[in-house]
C-alpha cells in the first residue's frame, strides 16, 4: 500500500497515476553511493516529496513517482534485449538519455538529490546543467529533465 510506503495517499488519488518504485532487492547501485544516502525513517521525514512526471503536450497522463522503501534510484533509457549493466528503476521516454543516466538519492531526512552518471546529454535541474557525478540537493518546486526537455520533465513536489 502506498501509505505504508511514502506516507498517506491523498484522498483524491487515482491508484493508477501512481508508480511506487519497487524495493531494490539485490540490485546494485552503478557507483559509490555517498554515505548519508539512506532509507529514511518515517518519523524523521521533514516532509513527504513525490515526483510529478509530465509529458510535453500532455500526450501521456500525468503519473506520480512515489519513494517507496528506497535510498537511490536510477533513472536511465530502459533497453528492450538484455544487456550488460542494470536496468533503470524509472525509464526515461527520450531515446537521447543514456542507460544509467542519472541517480536519485535520498537522506535520513527524506531530501532528494540528484546526481549525472556522466550521460551523454545531461541532466538540467532548475534551469541548470549539472556536473557529471556532483550530488545536488532537488528543491521542492524545481524541474528536472534529463537529455531533453522536450520529451518530459519531472518536478519534485509536497506529496498529495
Amino acid at each position: 500500500a502506498p501509505e505504508a510506503l511514502a506516507g498517506p495517499a491523498p484522498a483524491s488519488a487515482v491508484a493508477a497515476d501512481y508508480f511506487v518504485v519497487p524495493s531494490v532487492g539485490n540490485k546494485l547501485p552503478p557507483c559509490t553511493l555517498p554515505v548519508w544516502c539512506v532509507i529514511p525513517n518515517p518519523d524523521d521525514i521533514e516532509q513527504c516529496v513525490e515526483i510529478l512526471r509530465v509529458t510535453v503536450g500532455n500526450k501521456v497522463p500525468t503519473k506520480r513517482l512515489l519513494f517507496g522503501k528506497r535510498a537511490w534510484i536510477l533513472l536511465g533509457r530502459r533497453i528492450q534485449e538484455v544487456s550488460e549493466g542494470p536496468q533503470p528503476d524509472i525509464g526515461l521516454a527520450t531515446p537521447r538519455a543514456s542507460r544509467s543516466h542519472a541517480l536519485l538519492l535520498r537522506n535520513w531526512l527524506g531530501q532528494v538529490f540528484l546526481m549525472d552518471l556522466g550521460s551523454g546529454n545531461g541532466t538540467i535541474v532548475d534551469g541548470k546543467k549539472l556536473r557529471p557525478k556532483d550530488v545536488v540537493r532537488w528543491k521542492i518546486g524545481a524541474k528536472a529533465c534529463f537529455a531533453d526537455d522536450q520529451t518530459e520533465t519531472f518536478e519534485l513536489c509536497h506529496a498529495g
